[in-house]
């Protein structure tokens, strides 16, 4: 499954993974909402755990700061100490990380994901991006009521953590990112001129190759697998940060990444680290969405009007009604559109 063509200047918002550096797109997210919500956007892609965090976002057509709140609070919450990831787990006949705890019972009940509004309201489509491992390819899949705990499972089934794989009707799927962490150029290839980025690390992050025995221990029965995994990861990562940094002719990426290395890694569960995490975030989120409001909605829009005038939007930064922003908490980037605008102008070349 593709994205779907963007058709004039849409919007779209990418929220990147990281295991429990997820942490800091969750506090983001609920920054955004105090100012911007989901309603901004024409579309909205979660790889990871980033899916998780913007599934809850994807939810809310309003600032809603108690329920967002309570969202936020189940990183550091009900997902430290040795409740969603331990190593005695196996033991309990459970995988090193407990996917059940945290689509069955965190999503589905106690921090109840209310997927009911998926779409609803203005609200924009949510797409997860997963990994095939039939066809050894990216996918898009459409997050419904029917089929989001089901997808965020496959989105979370981290190799050598989880079982590394989940059946959505009939097919494997795992984690995006073992393929294509951070799924930029796609976006722009599907026509996308005005893209925000949620990254859980610094932009300048250059990410290194996979090693032999990563690989094996991720996919010790798919050789084929193993390799893309060593191949393309690294290399994705590292070239969504370089498009983000250089977009291509005519294309706006604004970039929400932490200043420097978060307290907290792939796996950590220390509650007071992912607090911290999480207030990074939420500050950056806060700074980022006043910015963002004045790229979007430039001094002079009514209220009524924001909607309908979103194919007609400027790059002129107006002074609205929110305080200034630290503007160094989003960094935007726009190249110069040419004078006769072609596909090949829009995208850049596959790597």
């Amino acid at each position: 499954m593709k994205l779907p063509i963007a058709k004039g200047n849409k919007r779209a918002l990418l929220v990147e993974g990281g295991g429990m550096k997820g942490a800091f797109a969750g506090g983001v997210l609920h920054g955004l909402n105090s100012v911007l919500t989901a309603k901004n956007f024409d579309l909205v892609v979660g790889v990871s755990s980033g899916a998780c965090s913007a599934a809850y976002y994807v939810t809310m057509d309003k600032p809603e700061p108690e329920k967002s709140k309570n969202a936020l609070s189940v990183w550091y919450k009900e997902l430290s100490g040795r409740q969603l990831i331990s190593l005695f787990h196996p033991l309990r006949g459970k995988t090193f990380l407990d996917q059940e705890y945290l689509i069955d019972f965190i999503f589905r009940e106690k921090v109840r994901l209310e997927s009911e509004n998926f779409e609803t309201n203005g609200l924009p489509e949510f797409r997860i991006a997963v990994s095939n491992l039939q066809s050894h390819s990216i996918e898009y899949v459409k997050a419904t009521t029917s089929n989001v705990f089901d997808l965020l499972k496959a989105a979370t089934s981290l190799p050598i953590a989880t079982r590394g794989k989940h059946k959505l009707e009939g097919v494997t799927y795992s984690d995006a990112a073992i393929l294509n962490p951070l799924p930029l150029q796609d976006l722009i290839e599907a026509g996308y001129k005005d893209i925000t980025v949620v990254m859980n690390s610094p932009m300048e992050r250059v990410s290194e190759p996979l090693g032999f025995l990563t690989g094996l221990l991720a996919f010790p029965r798919n050789w084929k697998l193993s390799k893309l995994m060593r191949e393309f990861h690294h290399h994705h990562f590292n070239d969504a940060r370089r498009i983000a940094k250089e977009p291509p002719a005519g294309v706006k990426i604004h970039t929400i990444a932490p200043d420097d290395s978060l307290p907290v890694g792939l796996v950590t569960t220390i509650g007071q680290k992912l607090k911290e995490t999480v207030d990074l975030g939420v500050q950056k989120g806060e700074d980022a969405a006043r910015f963002l409001f004045e790229m979007f909605f430039p001094k002079g829009k009514s209220e009524k009007g924001k909607r309908s005038s979103r194919k007609k939007d400027s790059t002129r930064a107006g002074k609205g009604k929110h305080p200034s922003p630290n503007k160094s908490s989003v960094k935007s980037k726009l190249s110069p559109a040419p004078k006769k605008t072609s596909k090949k102008a829009v995208s850049s070349k596959k790597k």
